[in-house]
């Protein structure tokens, strides 16, 4: 049963849905890079995306150049990436608190 591509869905998630649904999840289940195929990206663009996903050992490659995919690896990855999210997010954050605080004391003049 062919299921229906989520225009919304990055390349990486459309990548990885596929071999997924092939149930590539092991190297004995491995599968080629052919089985993207059909996805509505160019071959660059598949190329690209799974180079990447190699690069952080969430897709990995077997000796017969076959690939699959590491939920523990992937796991891995969105808890390194939520964490400099929030950093990013956090820093701004404290620095307008710590700003607020010393203007809330008196000692810049310059905020007010």
């Amino acid at each position: 049963m062919a299921t229906k591509i989520n225009p919304r869905k990055t390349a990486g998630r459309l990548v990885l849905d596929t071999f997924k649904e092939h149930r590539a999840f092991s190297e004995k289940t491995a599968q080629p890079a052919e089985i993207c195929k059909d996805l509505p990206l160019s071959s660059n663009v598949i190329a690209y995306t799974i180079t990447n996903m190699m690069a952080d050992n969430i897709l990995i490659r077997t000796e017969d150049n076959r690939f699959y995919y590491s939920e523990e690896n992937w796991n891995k990855f969105q808890t390194k990436f939520n964490r400099v999210y929030w950093v990013i997010i956090g820093i701004p954050v404290v620095v307008f608190i710590v700003l607020y605080a010393i203007q809330a004391l008196g000692l810049l003049k310059f905020l007010d």
